[in-house]
């Protein structure tokens, strides 16, 4: 490699990395998406910002990140990342559990949008290609933005983050046929349409089945083996051989290595090293996943913003809102309350990052014409620009439509309920209530919670978490939990109250239900010993366990480290 050359590289990355440890973390003291920072440089530092002034302005290409092909692999790399990290979420138990919202809505969401924007496109002189392209990358929203917002706000656990959440699964799902389809239009097919697609679609399940059996027999005791006798940096040595071989496969069988990494995660989804595994390989996600942005803000060329102003901001509003009365409409089809429709809906209004993607894929090929191409891009680029700053006002319209549809409720005690079926009752949604029903959520179940303290119940309400006022001896509270339709009862009270009454009068409403009591101490456990099919969690000894782990685990590192140090 030229001297030259590797200045050049050292040089962007420089740049890269000052963003990441310093322009990035400012941006988001101001409250904006890591995306749409990466965006934002992208567009400041390429070669129509920064890079015009090159010739004018002396010394401003070291800092003109231009062109470079090398910060275009690493994009490349980004969007591997993030679908074998989508794939590594998608366990079969969290899409079962949300088969309803995830293929029913987020299915209907994403053909619905689709149809109706490759309609628009194809009316404006596009032609069938480049129109459904448009139609399929329009119809997906932004991942990286509405998820970081939902774990920001802690949303997960509300009906709004369940439902948005199960929308975003199902478009991170289409990405895959939608990649395919992109490969397709892009590759000449020559006479045969049909037996190339054929061809294509025999290759894609060949080497799915292929990448499949060999995790299914390799993996778990691969993983265990490196598990048992390697240290921290042979497991993440691992976890990276695992993305690249399969990654490799699909793209030696001609189809995109953003699919095998996604096979990849789906094979390690699982297993019991699925959260030492994310834990592990997000950060390289993100940062890759900022690089992609901000290539992508590199080919956004400004001229187009002061050429046709007019027609952008009429195509970014037009979007925007056709999405969300799309969404808005779907989610009420589907039963979801007016709040929970509307917040959806304005959250869920922009495009995304594999709305980018599709658009410059489109145009590296050479699918859609360079004013096109560039138009889009734009036009996306904007909406995820607007998209945290709707967020919030989403939010605030949520909670209005919910205070004025609830606003008597709390008086009365006598909520109208969801009709609901495989839930989870929470009795105390205090403070170990609330995080046990977010991580209940987030894995896919649907939870309904009492309290007892009004404070707690409006806390949670105002984050859209399904919580109502009700005390946990009243028969009517457990009939209005439709406890004989659930899966389970989870007791969170606090020591002061007493679980045995509690537990007494579930038995008299359901009596096979599985019951999960948090225990002060032992001497519950007493007190419960009649009941059937019913588990204590002990606080003390869960703690007492925990702390003296830790001190042994910190006593034992100890330990080692001086008989290194007496070895040397």
């Amino acid at each position: 490699m030229k001297e030259s050359a590797l200045i050049e590289i050292f040089l962007h990355a420089g740049i890269f990395l000052v963003l990441s440890a310093l322009i990035i973390p400012l941006l988001k003291s101001f409250k904006v998406p890591v995306s749409l920072g990466y965006l934002l440089a992208g567009i400041a530092f390429g070669p129509y910002a920064l890079g015009a002034f090159a010739t004018t302005i002396p010394n401003v290409e070291l800092f003109n990140l231009g062109d470079a092909e090398h910060v275009k692999i690493l994009a490349e790399l980004g969007i591997v990342l993030l679908l074998f990290v989508i794939g590594l979420e998608l366990t079969p138990l969290r899409l079962w559990q949300m088969r309803s919202l995830v293929f029913g809505l987020g299915g209907a969401q994403v053909i619905l949008t689709a149809i109706v924007v490759s309609f628009i496109a194809y009316a404006w002189g596009n032609n069938l290609n480049v129109s459904i392209l448009l139609g399929l990358g329009f119809a997906l929203s932004s991942t990286a933005i509405v998820t970081q917002w939902l774990h920001e706000q802690k949303l997960f656990v509300s009906h709004v983050g369940r439902t948005s959440f199960s929308i975003l699964l199902f478009q991170d799902l289409a990405i895959i046929p939608i990649l395919l389809f992109l490969t397709i239009l892009s590759t000449d097919m020559g006479d045969s349409v049909t037996s190339y697609v054929t061809l294509s679609l025999g290759k894609m399940f060949a080497t799915i089945l292929a990448i499949y059996f060999l995790g299914k027999v390799a993996l778990k005791p691969v993983f265990l083996f490196a598990n048992k006798y390697g240290g921290s940096e042979v497991f993440m040595a691992l976890c990276l051989l695992v993305i690249v071989v399969s990654a490799s496969i699909a793209s030696l069988a001609g189809l995109s290595m953003a699919l095998g990494a996604f096979i990849a995660g789906l094979l390690l989804a699982d297993t019991e090293y699925r959260h030492e595994i994310s834990s592990l390989i997000v950060p390289f996600k993100s940062m890759l996943l900022g690089i992609f942005f901000l290539s992508f803000g590199m080919g956004i060329d400004l001229n187009y913003i002061v050429e046709k102003p007019v027609w952008i901001f009429l195509s970014v509003i037009g979007l925007m809102c056709l999405k969300a009365c799309i969404i808005f409409l779907l989610c009420k089809l589907w039963k979801q309350s007016t709040a929970v429709s509307t917040e959806s809906a304005i959250l869920l209004s922009q495009a995304g990052e594999f709305g980018l993607l599709v658009v410059g894929s489109a145009l590296t090929s050479g699918i859609m014409e360079q004013d096109v191409g560039q138009f889009m891009l734009i036009t996306v680029g904007i909406t995820m620009m607007i998209a945290p700053i709707i967020a919030p006002l989403a939010r605030k319209a949520g909670k209005y439509i919910e205070s004025k549809i609830q606003s008597d409720d709390y008086n009365s005690h006598t909520p109208e309920f969801e009709i609901l079926k495989n839930h989870i009752i929470i009795l105390g949604y205090g403070r170990i209530g609330r995080i046990t029903g977010e991580r209940l959520c987030h894995e896919g179940y649907k939870i309904i919670g009492f309290d007892r303290n009004i404070d707690t119940v409006n806390k949670a309400r105002n984050n859209s978490t399904p919580v109502y006022y009700g005390d946990a001896r009243r028969a009517a509270t457990l009939k209005a939990a439709q406890i004989d339709k659930a899966l389970c009862v989870i007791l969170a009270l606090d020591g002061t109250q007493s679980g045995a009454p509690i537990v007494d009068i579930i038995r008299t409403q359901n009596l096979n239900i599985p019951i999960i009591v948090r225990a002060h101490d032992k001497s519950l456990t007493e007190k419960l010993k009649r009941f059937d099919n019913i588990e204590i969690v002990l606080e003390d000894r869960l703690i007492a366990d925990m702390l003296s782990e830790t001190v042994l685990h910190r006593y034992n590192l100890v330990e080692v480290d001086e008989k290194e140090t007496e070895a040397a």
